[in-house]
């Protein structure tokens, strides 16, 4: 059944604003407003014996889905012989028919409140039909509350748009998406078609006040939205936003505490703690590609590799040079090898990781029904992860320090990546679904306010791992950088920017607590290969070839919500 969500050019009178929506029943799924009982015997005996209804729950509630019908004018609603109750579709508050006539008098009962969500909702009244937007409608507030807001510059209420990848999770996000079409007004909830729509959505509510966002979907959804909020609010004024996480990993959701995977119980409450949540600012990061000369990439890394393995023969290029190296004309990268993005806003890595990063896409592109659920999408990661098994065992022959040089503020860093066999660049405190290969910090962390920056130092713990003895011995040639240097706390708003090695032992040990090898905590980050190589950005894989360089450097702030009271 739709609702009135807009506000026809004939109903512009304050007398009709708030008016219940009502749906005829036989018989109240829950109790009547007015008389507290659920229903009037008459549905059942024929007269008004003011016994309570025999009728089950959920018999009521497959009447109510099947019968509920409206006519125009329902504030004054005109009940059939088999109707005799009323339930509201925007508060969901219920009345017996003679109830409600005893009360249709009284101005304060016949309007509605709209229920939970009465402060999130966006009301009918506040949206016209407009020919000068492309969705038909636009905001046009009542009067009375135009000139409040300009008076006061405190608007009552805090309406929340509502953006979903109907893919995502599992193709879950349609489902939600037809869910939330009866919870709220159905023209506050946006389905994510492209860019055109967030567009748009952003330029009819833009004169409503106090708005914020909330985004159904995964990392890459979320950094998507954020992507275009950056493009139309540059000076970090965006409507803030929260998440309901449907993706695989929700690094980002889990960061803010909105959750590390979708709950249906906690739909409501997603919607209603937005906003009560904390406003915090989010570091964006942006990454050019630049051309450099692979000669001189060469022989500045031949120093690292003299260092490895010697292992003659033949065998020498299939044993000393990883899968994603050796193999550069693989079919699966033939169609990732421009980049994803220009900015990200969780992390990128490079190597290990992204190659089985890489291949899990291309299998879930070509084959999408095998990738139904989170679950079905951790096995299919594990599976894919397999086809690396090579690389993981012979590990030792092999390290990232023959392949890129690591540039950070300037320094050269590259001597400490050997014996790594992934390099991530974090700009959140996670990492392949809620890991955290930077550490936590030796003293209690304080709650993340990075509207007020601050520039306390603090002196990290490094968690050890009993690596391979190479890795051992080349820890201790490095400089003191990644393991007792002081770093600052890690924050994803303090424009910097943490960079973590991972040899493959640590790559399965961070998923039980351990940590990485620090390496440096920079404003600008330079990454250059001397072969073809894999990488990830916010997880959207992708395969960079040879004699490129990576910059990445600070790119502004978007605002989000934390939730503090999860």
């Amino acid at each position: 059944m739709l609702r009135n969500s807009l506000l026809d050019d004939d109903d512009d009178n304050p007398s009709k604003y708030d008016e219940h929506f009502w749906s005829h029943v036989p018989v109240l799924p829950k109790p009547c407003m007015h008389c507290q009982r659920t229903s009037i015997a008459t549905t059942l005996f024929g007269s008004e014996t003011g016994r309570p209804s025999m009728i089950s729950p959920l018999d009521i509630i497959d009447q109510i889905t099947s019968i509920m019908s409206s006519t125009p004018g329902n504030s004054s609603p005109k009940m059939s012989r088999t109707s005799h109750g009323l339930v509201c579709l925007w508060c969901s508050k219920g009345y017996h028919h003679s109830c409600w006539e005893n009360l249709a008098t009284q101005d304060d009962k016949i309007k509605c409140d709209y229920g939970i969500f009465r402060n999130i909702i966006v009301r009918s009244q506040w949206l016209s039909r407009s020919t000068e937007y492309p969705t038909g409608f636009r905001v046009l507030l009542p009067s009375y509350l135009a000139h409040s807001n300009a008076k006061s510059n405190s608007f009552p209420y805090t309406p929340v748009l509502v953006f979903i990848n109907k893919r995502s999770g599992g193709q879950m996000g349609e489902k939600i998406y037809r869910e939330l079409l009866q919870k709220l007004n159905p023209r506050q909830v946006f389905l994510l078609e492209n860019n055109a729509t967030i567009t748009q959505a952003l330029d009819i509510y833009s004169t409503l006040p106090n708005i914020r966002i909330c985004v159904f979907g995964g990392d890459g959804t979320v950094g998507w939205v954020l992507g275009r909020l950056a493009e139309v609010y540059p000076f970090r004024n965006n409507p803030p936003v929260s998440i309901c996480p449907l993706g695989t990993g929700n690094d980002l959701s889990r960061v803010l505490a909105w959750g590390e995977q979708y709950d249906p119980k906690r739909l409501s409450y997603t919607l209603l703690q937005t906003p009560q949540a904390k406003v915090v600012a989010l570091d964006r990061w942006q990454v050019q590609l630049e051309q450099v000369d692979v000669t001189n990439l060469t022989s500045s890394t031949q120093q690292h590799r003299e260092s490895g393995f010697e292992i003659g023969g033949i065998f020498e290029p299939l044993i000393r040079h990883p899968k994603f190296v050796r193999e550069s004309n693989r079919a699966s990268y033939e169609n990732y090898h421009n980049l994803p993005n220009t900015r990200f806003i969780n992390y990128m890595s490079f190597g290990l990781d992204a190659a089985v990063t890489l291949n899990f896409h291309d299998q879930r592109t070509r084959d999408p029904s095998k990738f139904s659920s989170p679950l079905k999408n951790k096995l299919m990661y594990l599976n894919e992860s397999g086809k690396y098994l090579n690389d993981f065992v012979l590990a030792n022959m092999w390290n990232l320090g023959s392949y890129i040089r690591l540039i950070c503020d300037g320094q050269n860093l590259t001597h400490i990546i050997r014996n790594c066999h992934s390099l991530v660049v974090l700009n959140i405190p996670g990492y392949a679904s809620g890991t955290n290969p930077w550490g936590k910090s030796s003293s209690k962390s304080s709650t993340i306010d990075n509207t007020n920056q601050s520039s306390d130092q603090e002196t990290f713990e490094s968690t050890t791992l009993n690596d391979c003895a190479t890795e051992q011995t080349a820890s201790s040639l490095t400089t003191t950088t990644a393991s007792t240097s002081h770093f600052e706390r890690q924050d994803f708003g303090d424009r910097k920017i943490e960079v973590v090695g991972l040899s493959t032992k640590r790559m399965a040990a961070i998923h039980v607590g351990f940590s990485g090898r620090r390496i440096a905590q920079c404003n600008q980050l330079r990454i250059e290969l001397c072969c073809p190589m894999t990488a990830q950005m916010d997880g959207e894989p992708f395969y960079l070839p040879a004699s490129v360089a990576i910059n990445i450097s600070h790119a502004g702030q978007v605002l989000v919500l934390k939730n503090e009271n999860k």
